[in-house]
């Protein structure tokens, strides 16, 4: 871990359809992330992601880049699956200098063993959405998807992605909701602290594990601000970019 720290980030759903979204992005890497030590990018940070020709596209070329510019000044960039972009891989190691985890990791951060993941698997109320995750991620599955020609490709991801929407306007709170049994057997693993998003809503969750203490962050998603948890000198600390303005 370095002593420079870290900020961890989720939900930007960059696309063409949001450009004040990337920004955003943007203006959080030229203010808040250079310098720091790592950039942890936990999942659905593209919109959709074809796989390995869609660094060939123009849509994420200058995000691209500039996490490249990033990684080239120091910073270590890591980055999660979500369930937008799980089809993520060693192309985005190669152009863009970050390293590729999959779908979790643990690292340890100060005098905290930390889970960083995605957050959808914990979802398990959601048959649907799981089902899909199983399809989806088989590997054979995946080897044909990439193996499809790129415009193909990319007509069945934005599909997929309307029908999500859509299927999303119809589902429950409850169904949507994390399920409190799956988080306490992902604290089972052994750790104290879980940093996850999907869920697009910033908090804060104690849990009492049987004698010791657990913490859930929720990193908010990016919409008219930039939600974020960083961590310095020990702590963990959820932030906004840009900052409020005091006394406003």
């Amino acid at each position: 871990m370095s002593g420079r720290g870290a900020v961890f980030i989720s939900d930007l759903h960059l696309s063409e359809r949001h450009p004040g979204r990337s920004a955003l992005f943007f203006r959080f890497l030229e203010e808040r992330a250079a310098g720091i030590g790592t950039l942890w990018i936990l999942g659905d940070f593209f919109d959709f992601w074809i796989g390995p020709a869609h660094v060939r596209l123009g849509e994420h070329r200058e995000t691209l880049l500039k996490l490249r510019a990033l990684a080239d000044a120091g910073t270590e960039v890591k980055f999660i699956w979500g369930n937008r972009d799980f089809q993520v891989g060693e192309e985005l190691s190669k152009f863009a200098g970050v390293e590729v985890l999959g779908e979790s990791c643990e690292r340890t951060f100060g005098a905290h063993r930390t889970l960083l993941i995605h957050g959808d698997s914990f979802c398990s109320r959601d048959r649907g959405h799981q089902v899909f995750r199983a399809i989806s991620r088989n590997r054979v599955v995946k080897a044909l998807y990439k193996a499809l020609p790129s415009a193909v490709s990319l007509g069945l991801a934005k599909r997929v992605r309307a029908r999500s929407e859509a299927g999303v306007a119809r589902k429950t709170a409850r169904t949507m909701s994390f399920a409190e049994e799956a988080i306490r057997e992902a604290f089972g693993r052994g750790v104290d602290t879980i940093v996850c998003g999907h869920c697009h809503e910033a908090r804060e969750e104690d849990f009492e594990l049987g004698g010791r203490r657990g913490r859930l962050y929720t990193l908010g998603a990016w919409e008219e601000e930039a939600r974020y948890l960083e961590f310095s000198e020990g702590e963990f600390r959820p932030r906004v970019f840009p900052e409020p303005v005091k006394g406003a």
